[in-house]
């Protein structure tokens, strides 16, 4: 197709144009030519494999760096031709916008219409980008486009037609939707969207976000709670982190329980107290949420990104505000709500495309039939993933990271520090400026420049410090001068829940063959161990007390927890997919 006129490619676009079974190789060679011709870029042959497994609607795992902007696209293309159109979901605007951006000039050439859906209320522009070949948008908006389509058409089957229309038999105006349908997607960060998000769903509330009518009944909740003591009042399994009351705090709680309060409860009063004790206890600023402009943001415990359209169910939004020291608002009820995988089960097919997927392929199989492929490198890495060292507190393993860090900036080569929390990555920032060591920090309050940030990361002896997610997606340009002193240097400061989450940041070092390098810092007092393995903690403290860095063989302690954590999850996961099944089918029979 090289030698043909764009003209021709047109046509033979056109002649596609409809078929339910286009000839697969003929589609992706016309979209890879369109490619090259708009932007000079070759589809490697790993890109076409991993075009040609999305076609087929299998989740495909490319690791970072691999072009998968460029695999969606022809993938998308594919989609499109067939005249229902597709939707290509990412995780966050910046990445919607990059890909739209791409694609955009391309459709022109070969003669399809590629737009943006914007983030926000119905619009004429929203509803035009629905009506494209391809489209681009951020995952959780065309959820939530979806649930405004389902109020809408809920609302025109409450209203019955006037006398005169009968008597006439002028049959009502059809509602005005803003989705055309659901024919394709191909979702971005297809694991995290599909596993790690299963339990957020999306919600569409009553009302704006009003002050509570009753605040008094929230503080009281908060003040009861103070008063309560672990083990005596209540107690926190590890396995489910519920609050279980013992009788002397049901007593407690209703001891402080009045009548003006009593008339005001939405729930039973010992919820209130859960509500109040879990946002004492297991929700902390800067970890699970921000405070901004008075209002608490919830913090994706995943992405680490900025999440200002949720907000906590029953009750809990409400608790953290006390606790916070912010207004209280009102709890608005549900008008409608929809999980993200449930929504894009909606899809006549959809195909994903992540980083990693190895560790969840069993599970995408048993719950949305999906077929994972892995797609081989382009080049062979030359990562060198070095051993974790661990360290009994967390002042010592931050000092020994600035210690690192200021070892490898003396031989010019750049570090990417990732903080699975803001409060992480605001303390480590600390640590280095203290030590005169420039670095700039990247988690999630600094959103909408966060591309800008990270694409400098790889400059020589430059200290970038971001939560895990933060910049995700967003190329990083590594000069020769860097390149030289071995590439960009990943330096983990914990290791998540998900195993899959520290691959991820890994695959930020070494990409396309580069030189490059990661290690995992971790003491006893990180999460993972001093919360869920409390006994192990205690015991390697004990053992080591007399010591700051602890031997390698102590990391295995790290990875055994991870992979429980896992298992756990899985099993959660399990369940809730039962119950929802349970519910769609008590729902069908009503």
């Amino acid at each position: 197709m090289a030698s043909w006129p764009d003209a021709r490619l047109r046509e033979q676009v056109e002649s596609l144009r409809g078929k339910s079974s286009p000839d697969l190789p003929l589609v992706i060679a016309l979209a890879a030519e369109g490619v090259r011709r708009v932007h000079g870029l070759n589809a490697y042959d790993v890109q076409l494999i991993g075009a040609l497994a999305l076609s087929s609607q299998k989740v495909i795992e490319m690791a970072t760096g691999e072009g998968k902007t460029l695999v969606a696209f022809l993938a998308g293309f594919r989609f499109a031709i067939e005249g229902h159109g597709a939707h290509v979901a990412t995780v966050n605007p910046y990445l919607a916008e990059r890909d739209h951006e791409f694609a955009l000039a391309v459709g022109r050439l070969l003669g399809i219409t590629v737009d943006l859906v914007p983030e926000g209320a119905p619009s004429p522009a929203k509803i035009a980008a629905y009506a494209c070949d391809l489209t681009y948008g951020v995952g959780s908006e065309y959820g939530f486009d979806y649930l405004r389509d389902q109020l809408t058409l809920r609302a025109h089957g409450r209203t019955l037609p006037r006398v005169d229309e009968i008597l006439r038999g002028v049959a009502p105006a059809p509602p005005k939707l803003i989705q055309r349908g659901h024919p394709y997607a191909i979702v971005d960060e297809a694991d995290s969207v599909l596993i790690d998000e299963a339990r957020s769903p999306l919600i569409i509330a009553a009302g704006a976000q009003a002050p509570h009518p009753f605040p008094k009944l929230i503080q009281l909740a908060a003040s009861v709670a103070a008063e309560m003591e672990n083990t005596i009042h209540f107690q926190i399994p590890r396995e489910t982190q519920n609050i279980e009351f013992t009788d002397a705090g049901t007593e407690l709680a209703f001891l402080r329980l009045t009548d003006e309060t009593a008339i005001r409860l939405q729930r039973v009063w010992p919820e209130y107290i859960s509500a109040a004790l879990r946002a004492r206890l297991l929700f902390h600023r800067d970890i699970h949420y921000v405070v901004q402009n008075g209002k608490i943001v919830i913090v994706d415990e995943f992405t680490g990104r900025l999440c200002p359209e949720r907000k906590w169910r029953e009750g809990l939004h409400q608790a953290i505000e006390a606790f916070a020291g912010v207004e209280i608002t009102s709890e608005n009820s549900t008008e409608a709500t929809i999980s993200r995988p449930h929504y894009f089960q909606l899809y006549r097919g959809f195909c994903g495309l992540t980083g990693t997927v190895q560790e969840v392929a069993r599970e995408l199989a048993s719950t949305y039939e999906l077929t994972t492929t892995v797609v081989p490198l382009h080049r062979p890495s030359r990562r060198q993933i070095l051993p974790d060292r661990v360290f009994r507190t967390r002042k010592a393993k931050l000092a020994a990271v600035a210690e690192e860090i200021a070892r490898r900036r003396a031989l010019g080569q750049p570090v990417l520090v990732g903080s699975r929390t803001i409060e992480g990555s605001d303390a480590m920032a600390a640590v280095l400026l203290a030590r005169g060591i420039p670095c700039t920090l990247l988690n999630g309050k600094q959103d909408a420049s966060e591309a800008a940030i990270i694409a400098e990361a790889g400059e020589p002896a430059r200290v970038t410090i971001a939560t895990n997610m933060a910049g995700r997606g967003a190329h990083i340009p590594i000069p020769a001068a860097s390149l030289e002193a071995g590439g960009l240097h990943v330096l983990g400061l914990e290791r998540h829940e998900a195993g899959r989450i520290d691959r991820q940041l890994i695959g930020r070092a070494a990409r396309q063959g580069q030189p490059g390098s990661a290690q995992f810092f971790l003491s006893l007092e990180d999460p993972l161990l001093r919360d869920l393995a409390p006994q192990a903690a205690n015991r390697l403290a004990n053992r080591f007390r007399a010591v700051d860095e602890l031997p390698a063989s102590t990391a295995k302690y790290f990875l055994q927890t991870q992979r429980q954590i896992e298992l756990r999850d899985q099993d959660l996961r399990r369940h809730l997919a039962r119950e929802d099944e349970t519910i769609d089918d008590l729902k069908q029979a009503l």
